[in-house]
């Protein structure tokens, strides 16, 4: 395991696997900065994010649209286009927003966000790390039992597996797994709380046949926060409105699975 606790470390790591650029696949548009702000601002010069689910329509999810207070997705997504243009502004990185509707990914669109990633450098995807959504999640405790031994660890509940972050680390794998690119997975906040970091790398290895490599960054918590509200739209229905709950969460050090 290497463990990281300064934005230097972190370019001096990268500078030790011969890694220029680094390219974050994110599934919607708060899961690169919830998962990996971090690590993001440490590399900021040399990254860029990729969201794939970026739009929305009139009756599609309109129920999670108006828990989120807007009367539909379309403005739901929007608003949240908005939020991540001002957090990645924030954070100094580059950005791409692909398009996408819930369940709109395919083979087709991935291959076509590959060949603009592979032909916006001269050197294509050489000496580029791809950090792809891991797909953590898992069950919440479900007896009283569990439930107190939790809440005694302070351990915030976590989240079940979303399967457009599955979709996505499954077709961007399967897209770039021979190419140039340096690939890894991140751990996705707030899923990776149901998830030991062993079990995530175990998960891997029966999906993808891989083994990896866990790489912690210990990011400070307080600028991490800061970005993480810039979500605004997302903040109570994800991690409730209690303030020292989502510090809680997000005190967690980011997780990379180097393959």
């Amino acid at each position: 395991m290497t463990s990281l606790s300064h934005a230097t470390e972190v370019r001096s790591w990268l500078e030790q696997l011969g890694v220029e650029r680094v390219i974050v696949i994110s599934p919607h548009l708060d899961d690169a900065v919830f998962s990996v702000a971090g690590i993001l601002g440490a590399c900021r010069d040399r990254a860029e994010v990729i969201t794939v689910f970026t739009e929305g329509s009139a009756g599609q999810n309109d129920a999670w649209a108006r828990m989120t207070g807007f009367p539909d997705s379309a403005a739901e997504h929007l608003a949240r286009r908005q939020e991540d243009a001002l957090a990645m502004t924030q954070l100094g990185c580059g950005f791409q927003h692909l398009g996408c509707r819930p369940g709109g990914a395919d083979d087709h669109a991935v291959a076509q966000a590959v060949d603009a990633m592979t032909q916006s450098r001269p050197d294509g995807l050489t000496r580029t790390l791809v950090l792809l959504p891991a797909g953590a999640g898992g069950p919440t405790p479900s007896t009283p039992f569990s439930r107190l031994a939790w809440r005694l660890l302070r351990r915030p509940w976590g989240c079940m597996p979303h399967g457009e972050h599955e979709l996505t680390r499954d077709l961007f794998w399967q897209a770039l797994s021979g190419s140039q690119a340096r690939l890894g997975f991140y751990a996705e906040l707030p899923y990776a709380w149901s998830h030991s970091n062993r079990a995530l790398q175990e998960r891997l290895y029966r999906l993808l046949g891989c083994h990896t490599e866990l790489v912690k960054y210990h990011h400070d918590t307080s600028e991490k926060t800061h970005l993480v509200e810039l979500y605004a739209s997302q903040l109570n229905p994800i991690f409730g409105p209690n303030p020292a709950y989502r510090r809680r969460v997000l005190e967690r050090a980011e997780c990379l699975l180097m393959a």
